[in-house]
């Protein structure tokens, strides 16, 4: 067995056999899924073949692709269009989210045939350009709705044209006059009511905080969903406002640590636990939280909560088809918000000012270096899923 496929194995080792074959069978899907799926291979291989010892250091998602990316609603019921997913957060530099999110473009690139390699090389030269402009300028805006063109303007369109009854209704179904949950073996699944009960308890210390008081909790699923954390316990709780007299959907999620721990040999800061280190992160990254977030302990483990949003909110690559010239504009706009990401969280926990990274993104040939080890790690990829697929 190729060392690539044993690592997948060993990571996925904990989960149970239905989840882990689930998984595996995502896995298989596309080699842009497994790059999704894969983060750990990612870490290990980076760290290896760029012998990582950062010298200025940011905050990073950890798992920067062009589907973690998505529109929500915050607390304030206002849409933003951000970074959404922060699982394998962690105090680096930049180097690994650039050339993790250029592989990325590089893997979804490679089903669209664009035209020619001086086609890929120009638009990875363009995505760095447009990163390295945004690092230069300091100053950490947002994607807003009246500039949103293209794909981000539908996205936007998508939550501010919000049917919230639609989409509830979607997910239920009335059961002996109680309203519960659509179990479809395909996104939700059966939990038996001991399961539920201790979720229910799990989030009951949530009730106490001013956002969640009025809330009762009415029915709980298994969600299945992504494919990072595809096998991890991960739920939907559906809860009624008392106060608004509104259901809404809360997607409850098991946290872990980052696939770069370990790896990364910068301190980091002590969090009190995994999904405390996740939210943290996501704060001082994002603009604005979605809404609803909380950590919640349950069965002894630490999970993330936060509001259930549409699917179809974060930006899909097969909804691309073979547009290259669209995934181009994607990924350029997508490197504009990760470096407002990394500008609005520097100097926060330990990690460097934003004239520390304007210094190192001046270096013309650290982006050189970027832009081939992506090239390199999206050849691994390829390597790696058609030995995975033929096992």
């Amino acid at each position: 067995m190729a060392s690539a496929i044993r690592k997948i194995m060993t990571y996925n080792a904990d989960m149970s056999q239905p989840l882990r074959e689930l998984k595996l069978r995502a896995l298989a899907e596309s080699p842009f899924r497994f790059f999704r799926g894969t983060c750990h291979l990612f870490a290990d291989d980076f760290v290896k073949l760029y012998k990582y010892k950062p010298k200025t250091t940011c905050w990073m998602c950890g798992d920067l692709h062009l589907e973690n990316f998505g529109s929500y609603k915050a607390e304030n019921r206002l849409v933003y269009f951000d970074l959404n997913d922060f699982d394998e957060a962690i105090l680096a530099g930049p180097e690994p989210e650039l050339c993790r999110f250029l592989a990325a473009f590089i893997i979804a690139a490679g089903a669209m045939k664009p035209a020619g390699a001086i086609g890929l090389h120009k638009a990875l030269h363009d995505i760095m350009e447009t990163y390295i402009t945004t690092i230069q300028a300091r100053k950490a805006l947002m994607l807003e709705e009246g500039v949103a063109h293209g794909v981000f303007r539908k996205y936007f369109h998508h939550l501010g044209a919000f049917d919230r009854e639609a989409f509830i209704a979607k997910r239920t179904e009335k059961v002996k006059g109680a309203l519960l949950l659509r179990e479809d073996s395909e996104h939700l699944m059966h939990l038996d009511s001991a399961r539920k009960a201790q979720i229910y308890r799990g989030l009951q210390p949530l009730l106490k905080v001013k956002r969640f008081e009025h809330l009762v909790f009415e029915d709980a699923a298994f969600r299945i969903v992504g494919t990072g954390s595809l096998g991890l316990n991960r739920f939907c709780v559906l809860c009624y406002s008392k106060r608004k007299g509104k259901r809404y959907l809360l997607d409850v999620k098991e946290s872990r640590q980052s696939c770069y721990t370990g790896q990364i040999k910068v301190k980091q800061p002590t969090f009190r636990n995994e999904a405390d280190r996740i939210l943290q992160v996501g704060n001082i990254m994002q603009f604005n939280s979605p809404a609803f977030t909380a950590p919640a302990y349950i069965d002894g483990k630490w999970y993330v909560v936060k509001e259930m949003q549409m699917i179809e909110d974060k930006l899909a690559v097969a909804g691309l088809g073979a547009d290259f010239g669209t995934l181009s504009a994607v990924g350029r706009q997508m490197a504009v918000l990760t470096a407002y990401a990394q500008i609005r969280s520097s100097g926060h926990m330990g990690s460097d000012t934003a004239d520390d990274l304007k210094r190192i993104a001046d270096k013309k040939q650290w982006q050189k270096d970027i832009i081939e080890l992506s090239a390199e790690m999206a050849r691994r990829n390829t390597k790696n899923y058609r030995d995975f697929t033929k096992q």
